[in-house]
């Protein structure tokens, strides 16, 4: 698991929050990932594999399947969080919120260890392609790992109270803990 994965999905179990996951790998090959991901303590309430809906990404049926399932709605009300800019794209399709994890995704394509052993300007160097590529996608907002991802609900609660909607504003991207807006 990605460090800080099974924490942030117990803390927003806790909260009341439901949690689905889409990929576009097969059921078959879902099977024994899904199985080492609840040993590890993450386990989805549903699961919607390539292939259970008619189009995968960046259609957003795989999305609507998965918040059908889980009785999530409005669309409004619901994010979408991806390692991919296919997956923000079938996010912005669906209506949701968007969420891009930049650093720990095949964008960047490092494990965490090589990934944190990177000066700091070298990160931000190896994550400004899949930050370009989320912004071009309409993404909300950019964070680096998913132990970030409580800081971007928060906010989009926040950005809900104000009345707004998902796509309406310039993406914003996480830095040392605040947000700044992508250009």
């Amino acid at each position: 698991m990605i460090p800080g994965a099974v924490d942030v999905f117990q803390t927003l179990l806790a909260q009341g929050i439901k949690i689905g996951s889409t990929t576009g790998y097969t059921q078959t090959m879902m099977v024994p990932i899904l199985k080492a991901a609840a040993d590890q303590g993450y386990d989805p309430a549903v699961t919607i594999c390539a292939g259970m809906t008619p189009q995968g990404r960046p259609a957003p049926l795989m999305l609507w399947r998965a918040m059908a399932e889980l009785g999530a709605w409005p669309a409004r009300s619901c994010v979408a969080v991806d390692d991919a800019p296919v997956g923000i794209s079938a996010g912005v399709h669906a209506g949701l919120w968007t969420v891009g994890i930049a650093a720990s995704g095949n964008g960047v394509g490092l494990c965490a260890a090589d990934f944190h052993a990177l000066a700091e300007a070298e990160k931000q160097r190896s994550m400004a392609p899949v930050v370009a590529e989320f912004a071009a996608a309409g993404v909300d907002f950019i964070i680096d790992t998913v132990a970030d991802l409580p800081r971007a609900l928060g906010t989009v609660e926040e950005d809900l109270a104000k009345g707004a909607s998902p796509g309406g504003q310039q993406p914003r991207v996480l830095i040392q803990g605040g947000w700044a807006s992508v250009a």
